[in-house]
């Protein structure tokens, strides 16, 4: 069994980058060469997954549409559906459900992360157990930023916090999980948190309790970075720049990701080259494709 639905969160506020975020989106700032949500975007190509879900609140829809459209210029279906209200991820991730009451496994990216390395990609379904959820964890150097996990002795995980004032580990709970169709039963059963939202931590509480969720650890092999502070901004572009120029190969494009699946042709991505031939992203892209056989 292969997960086949894909949720990419692309809603919020964005507050941490205003000023910016006070007249776009987030998920549209530039990475360095392309959008922030191409990158996110990229993390369910890599996994072979087509049927892309997004969320998105109202006012971005239209522009989020107009940069992806219908996902056939990457040989994908994407669905948008509009969270009206900013009431944390279970809440956007549940609107999937009012709308699809059918959906059993699904992977959820959030559209601020990115992750970039083989290994994760290549032995993603080693990695997971489909009779139960999946959450990825990596080592970073503010934990209070984060969700964090609270492993004992033995790597069992006995608690999750969010955003913990006092330290437990430096293991932050990153932006990329599994989920089975018990989600939306769970979700009926949380309340708002003190923020005023529904948390993510909660949910993945009940799935402890159920004693049906794997946690995973990404490794000294992989780069995930969360995308939503101006420093981690500047971090990520400085990190695609440098493995770009030293390498010749271009970081998380979904177009080239899309081409090495298969789901597009050397022809749609020349035309695409061709309508935008004075951007250097689709002169690298075009160009690497060619090199690809």
């Amino acid at each position: 069994m292969k997960i086949n639905t894909g949720v990419l969160l692309a809603g919020g506020t964005g507050s941490r980058l205003a000023p910016s975020t006070n007249i776009v989106n987030k998920h549209f700032l530039n990475i360095f060469d392309k959008p922030m949500i191409y990158y996110s975007l990229s993390i369910l190509l890599l996994l072979k997954i087509r049927n892309i879900k997004i969320i998105v609140d109202s006012d971005s829809k239209d522009i989020l549409e107009e940069l992806l459209g219908t996902g056939d210029e990457f040989g994908i279906s994407v669905d948008y559906i509009i969270q009206d209200k900013p009431l944390g991820l279970p809440h956007a991730i549940n609107n999937i459900f009012v709308k699809d009451s059918k959906l059993e496994n699904f992977a959820v990216v959030l559209g601020d992360n990115f992750l970039h390395g083989r290994e994760f990609f290549n032995n993603f379904y080693d990695l997971i157990d489909l009779e139960k959820s999946n959450i990825f964890f990596q080592k970073v150097n503010n934990p209070e930023d984060f969700g964090v996990l609270h492993l004992d002795e033995e790597q069992n995980l006995i608690d999750i916090v969010e955003k913990p004032k006092d330290f437990i580990s430096d293991l932050a709970v990153t932006g990329i999980y599994t989920f089975d169709d018990k989600f939306f039963q769970y979700f009926k059963s949380i309340d708002l948190s003190d923020r005023n939202e529904f948390e993510i931590a909660d949910i993945l509480k009940l799935y402890m309790k159920d004693k049906s969720l794997n946690h995973i650890y990404l490794g000294r092999g992989m780069t995930w970075m969360d995308m939503g502070s101006n420093e981690s901004l500047l971090n990520c572009s400085n990190f695609v720049r440098t493995i770009q120029e030293r390498q010749n190969i271009l970081v998380n494009s979904p177009h080239e990701v899309a081409f090495r699946n298969g789901w597009i042709t050397e022809e749609q991505i020349e035309k695409l080259y061709l309508d935008n031939n004075q951007s250097t992203y689709f002169q690298t892209l075009y160009k690497n494709i060619q090199s690809i056989y």
